[in-house]
């Protein structure tokens, strides 16, 4: 058993140079180089198909696939007031009426993309700003035009957790496999290949880009974490199959509210109960609406707190109402220094978590993103199908297993460990 009682071990490998943290540069000094290359990339869509792909394999890649270079990124996405990242010069409009499009085109937006999400009862459409207007400027305009309409950025969602590691060798003594346990995940593409994952049952469909799902450490990591039952590795449902909806694709504007929203769709369509999400970034309109429809319909999110420090404003999806939100502590159950915190009840292991790397072997990572699937486990090995359920009982359950841990710079929280683990007995 994994030092600290907490489970499979320690966290993930980079899996090679062109990974990052996933908060990469945006903007800043280039060499001219770079910049050459770079904006040869930028105007792919001009170049023969075969040597647009023979580019787009050479650049650099963060932990979920999103190109790193600043010149590229800076082309694709902005920032809001608030300094998040956005979708330039994208808006969402959220279930329009024909009079809030009506209004829309009178200003110059025009559709660029309709969404039905029919298991979430909701449309989402993305809007297209002017010319020559700003995209903070153009959601503006249209708020103050329609106060009526619900209208937001297409904001941009990073994993929750560092994209670097050191390498394990530790093995592991693999458990009883779990049968008829489907679990769903929010993140980036699998590498199927990994030791650890395969003859894994896992459906992967990808929601950005152009459908494919190219694999990324991060969303390797996480599932084998999940479900993962190799010789040398298991997870903490290992053998349960899995639902992956791949939210970046490895696009530069990969993990925006849209692609989130059309990933809820599709877990709420199969029927899956609980989903893993271990991604963060600021509260949107759409994203918001999507997590309560989601919710309301029974299934349940388990989402990363986020590592922007303790003093750092909430992260959603975690912060949403009814989303169990997890941060990260170490095997001594001491909170991580850069973990959030204070918006959340339960915690688990998220420091020196051993998991998957690529292309084959293991890694030891850091972050809440790796705390958050104990959490997801617990919850679906106690509910393996949708249903209308009070949050207090899910909660219920989880304080249950969880040992109550008091910390004098937040709340009280409580730590759980893997699905089975042996703990102290909390009464409700």
């Amino acid at each position: 058993m994994p030092s600290g009682g907490f489970g499979p071990g320690g966290p993930f490998g980079l899996g090679g140079p062109a990974l990052g943290t996933g908060l990469g540069p945006r903007h800043g000094g280039v060499s001219s180089s770079i910049q050459g290359a770079a904006s040869a990339i930028n105007h792919l869509a001009t170049l023969p198909s075969q040597a647009a792909n023979a580019i787009s394999r050479n650049v650099l890649r963060d932990q979920v696939g999103r190109p790193t270079d600043p010149v590229i990124i800076s082309e694709v996405l902005a920032r809001d007031t608030r300094g998040n990242e956005i979708v330039r010069n994208e808006v969402i409009a959220i279930s329009p009426t024909s009079a809030d499009l009506a209004i829309a085109r009178r200003l110059d937006f025009r559709i660029l993309r309709r969404d039905r999400l029919p298991a979430l009862a909701l449309v989402s459409i993305t809007l297209q700003v002017p010319k020559n207007m700003s995209t903070i400027a153009a959601l503006a305009l249209l708020r103050h035009a329609d106060p009526a309409g619900n209208f937001d950025y297409s904001s941009i969602y990073n994993p929750a957790g560092s994209g670097l590691s050191f390498p394990s060798a530790e093995t592991q003594t693999s458990p009883a496999q779990v049968r008829g346990i489907t679990l769903g995940m929010i993140d980036g593409g699998i590498d199927r290949h990994q030791p650890s994952l395969v003859g894994s049952d896992i459906v992967v469909r990808s929601f950005a880009g152009d459908g494919k799902s190219p694999p990324t450490q991060h969303g390797t990591a996480i599932a084998s974490l999940l479900v993962s039952h190799g010789k040398e590795f298991h997870g903490y449902l290992p053998g349960a199959s899995l639902y992956a909806a791949d939210v970046y694709g490895g696009t530069v504007d990969g993990g925006s509210a849209v692609d989130i929203a059309r990933a809820l769709n599709w877990l709420a369509k199969n029927r899956i109960a609980v989903t893993n999400v271990s991604l963060a970034g600021p509260p949107n309109r759409l994203l918001s609406a999507a997590v309560q429809a989601f919710l309301e319909s029974g299934h349940v999110l388990v989402a990363a707190a986020g590592n922007d420090g303790p003093a750092a404003p909430p992260n959603y999806p975690a912060a949403y109402p009814g989303v169990i939100c997890v941060t990260s502590v170490d095997a001594d159950r001491r909170i991580e220094l850069d973990a959030n915190r204070n918006q959340c009840r339960f915690a688990a292991l998220g420091v020196d978590v051993r998991a998957a790397r690529m292309p084959r072997g293991y890694g030891k990572f850091t972050g809440t993103s790796y705390a958050t699937p104990v959490v997801t486990a617990n919850v679906a090995e106690f509910m393996p199908r949708p249903e209308r359920m009070e949050l207090h009982a899910v909660h219920s359950m989880l304080r249950r297993e969880a040992i109550l841990v008091s910390d004098p710079n937040s709340r009280p929280f409580y730590v759980l460990g893997p699905p089975g683990q042996v703990r102290h007995r909390n009464s409700d």
